[in-house]
């Protein structure tokens, strides 16, 4: 497990307050959960799948978030890691994660707690830290590791030029991680 995408992966389900999340790192012509929060995760941990199916695979080839309310059977939800649980979710919230603009996997969360929706205030910050797990991705962020201060701090600072009054509202969430 990489403790980056892991701790990624727990502030984006804590902060949105969706019952379960992960991390989905782009292999090829696969998708492989890297971190896992919530319901199930050590189930889900290690999965793999096409990287066609599911919304994940779609925010991965559009390169765009997507958080929808599921209503009737939405092919989408059908096939992918969600289905993996067994039920069909009331709520999916994905975005890519994204380094160098390359598209080096995605975040996704389901069920937002008392069977809400995901908010635009949710995709914001999903997406900073989907930056964050895009730059462990395009470093190899597959393997367990435990990545050096000053690294991780050169990451951020890198992430935080494109926007800096959106990453700065990241440090409140990477504040209560490091607590």
């Amino acid at each position: 497990m990489n403790t980056v995408l892991q701790a990624v992966t727990d502030a984006a389900r804590d902060a949105t307050t969706a019952t379960a999340g992960w991390v989905l790192a782009l292999r090829g012509d696969r998708l492989l959960a890297v971190g896992a929060a919530g319901e199930r995760a050590g189930e889900l941990l290690g999965s793999d799948m096409p990287v066609g199916m599911g919304t994940a695979g779609f925010v991965i080839s559009s390169g765009q978030p997507i958080a929808l309310a599921p209503r009737g059977a939405d092919p989408r939800l059908s096939d992918g890691l969600g289905a993996r649980l067994g039920r069909q979710p009331t709520s999916v919230l994905c975005v890519p994660c994204l380094y160098d603009d390359v598209v080096w996997g995605a975040l996704e969360l389901i069920d937002k707690a008392g069977a809400g929706s995901f908010s635009f205030d949710d995709v914001e910050l999903v997406t900073l830290l989907a930056g964050i797990a895009g730059a462990a991705l395009a470093a190899g962020g597959t393997e367990p590791n435990v990545r050096p201060p000053a690294e991780l701090g050169a990451e951020l600072a890198h992430l935080s030029a494109s926007d800096p009054a959106a990453y700065a509202r990241l440090a409140v969430v990477l504040d209560a991680l490091l607590a």
